[in-house]
């Protein structure tokens, strides 16, 4: 009789391509995929530990599934793995009441087969979170849908320690996985038909393999046969070289739109954070890639409510928000993680306090937001047909280089990883519409 596994997912980019991972390995131990958790003998729950309320859904689904299991006849082992099982190990068991039979932390991922014919045969919760500072995955193609956008990881953990993250803690020290394993990867992805390929780091930017930096891996996969495009995140600010910048320029594959955090408007907070750079040196970063890379475009993140927190160091955020107009921004609440140097400041920012300051954020982003879609209008863009549209049959999705959503409307011979030109004439929340003015 067959085995079968599900694996449920919460957390980043990087969460997902280690689900892949998992699903892979099990596969090769002779395990199935089931459709649901209904149907499987082994549940995984794959887990994030950035956020407080991260942590929290991932108490209530098991909960969810330990029921599940009581009203089974047949046995279901239930694990969790990922950065959460890292930070909590044995406690997670107590934490859940007993009903964890697994827990696995990110570099234990190969061991998964065995592990989880150990803790169906033992009648207590088996604990594996031993460090493995040489641990890099290739994962499993995706087969469902086909083609379309890939992650592929090429480096694990970070070496930053900024005072409020848990990654270092959980995903260890920064190692890049060699630069031929990655093009390997890569070129056996678009050989599947996968035109488009991420590729992932807590701090990818500062890749390395040998002499090989993130320029040079960027340069060594940009002439993959049917690959029509490559992105990359997520990069530490003062991290993005020169280097860097020009090499996304000059290849033409290379989308423009950076990821770069800034976290705080406020130099005293930013110190206080352990972040490297202060809003000055953050905007040069940004200037400086605007003078080198034609429409550009940045992404951010941005935590409000920081211990210490005042009206003004806020103020300053708002600030470098309307200043930048970034094409979205990724904002939290502050929450304190076990472990880390933040956790040891009191957190001294009221909730209504923190709740209001990220309504304030969320409204000023969404208007800048708007300003660059506006700014868009009458504009023909070059575009990648990557999926169908959600909402309607008789459209396709596209991407910019610098990765603006464009809506059109399907023609004859239009198919997916095609390159065509879209005039913009709408807007519908956060995408383009526009009308297509041939292939590119």
């Amino acid at each position: 009789m067959s085995r079968r596994f599900y694996v449920e997912t919460y957390g980043c980019q990087m969460n997902a391509y280690d689900s892949q991972v998992m699903a892979g390995g099990l596969e090769r131990a002779g395990w199935e995929p089931a459709a649901c958790p209904e149907e499987a003998d082994l549940v995984l729950v794959n887990t994030c530990a950035v956020r407080e309320h991260a942590e929290r859904r991932v108490l209530g689904r098991l909960s969810q599934l330990a029921a599940l299991r009581r009203r089974r006849e047949r046995p279901l082992v239930l694990g969790v793995v990922g950065c959460m099982a890292q930070r909590l190990g044995a406690d997670l068991v107590a934490a859940t009441g007993g009903c964890v039979d697994l827990v696995v932390g990110p570099d234990q991922y190969d061991r998964l087969p065995d592990l989880a014919a150990a803790a169906a045969a033992r009648g207590e919760a088996l604990i594996c979170t031993e460090r493995d500072h040489g641990a890099v995955y290739r994962a499993k193609p995706r087969t469902a849908p086909p083609g379309g956008s890939h992650f592929v990881a090429v480096m694990r953990g970070c070496d930053n320690y900024c005072a409020y993250c848990v990654v270092p803690y959980t995903r260890g020290r920064e190692r890049s996985k060699p630069w031929r394993q990655v093009r390997d990867e890569v070129a056996d992805l678009a050989a599947r038909g996968a035109f488009e390929v991420v590729l992932l780091g807590q701090s990818v930017s500062n890749y390395r393999d040998g002499d090989v930096d993130l320029a040079g891996l960027l340069e060594r996969l940009h002439d993959i046969p049917g690959l029509q495009s490559l992105r990359f995140l997520t990069s530490y600010p003062t991290d993005a070289s020169e280097r860097l910048l020009r090499t996304v320029a000059a290849l033409p594959k290379v989308g423009t739109e950076l990821h770069l955090p800034f976290q705080a408007g406020s130099d005293r907070i930013l110190a206080a954070m352990n972040r490297r750079y202060t809003v000055a040196e953050y905007e040069a970063v940004l200037d400086r890639a605007r003078g080198l890379i034609p429409d550009a475009l940045f992404t951010t993140d941005i935590i409000v409510g920081f211990p210490g927190e005042t009206e003004a160091d806020f103020a300053g955020t708002l600030s470098v928000v309307e200043r930048q107009g970034f094409a979205s921004a990724f904002t939290f609440k502050y929450s304190a993680r076990a472990g880390t140097r933040a956790a040891r400041l009191p957190d001294d920012v009221p909730r209504p306090v923190k709740e209001e300051r990220l309504a304030r954020l969320n409204a000023l982003q969404s208007r800048k937001t708007r300003e660059l879609l506006e700014s868009q209008l009458e504009r023909t863009l070059e575009i990648v047909l990557d999926e169908p549209s959600k909402k309607r049959e008789t459209q396709l999705r596209g991407r910019s280089r610098n990765n603006l959503r464009v809506i059109v409307d399907r023609a004859p011979g239009l198919r997916l990883g095609v390159r065509v030109r879209a005039r913009i004439n709408a807007i519908a929340g956060t995408t383009l519409i526009g009308t297509l003015a041939g292939e590119a």
